[in-house]
């Protein structure tokens, strides 16, 4: 976790999640089991979504506040969730994301 947060420049934090919203390992500073928690139980609602637009099964999302940007990357039964400085295009830092290991 310490090597991602490191190579992601605009990020403050990482954590693993499992699918139930429990926070597996983390690194940086905010607040992991939080951001774990919101993002499981957020879930379901944009699995909906992404359903009723014929979209397909979601990968990533983010969600950008006057505050900062929160990033998602759907693995599995598995979470990657960062949290960062807010962007006006979170879109290439939210790739980056999605492609890390």
């Amino acid at each position: 976790m310490d090597t991602l947060l490191k190579s992601l420049k605009q990020i403050h934090g990482v954590a693993r999640s499992s699918e139930a919203g429990e926070v597996v390992e983390f690194a940086g500073s905010f607040d992991a089991d939080t951001l774990s928690a919101v993002a499981a139980v957020s879930a379901a609602p944009l699995r909906e979504i992404g359903d009723m637009l014929a979209a397909g099964r979601l990968e990533r999302w983010y969600l950008v506040t006057e505050q900062a940007t929160y990033y998602g990357s759907e693995r599995g039964a598995e979470r990657l969730l960062a949290a960062g400085e807010p962007l006006k295009n979170p879109e290439a830092l939210s790739k980056q994301l999605q492609s890390s290991k």
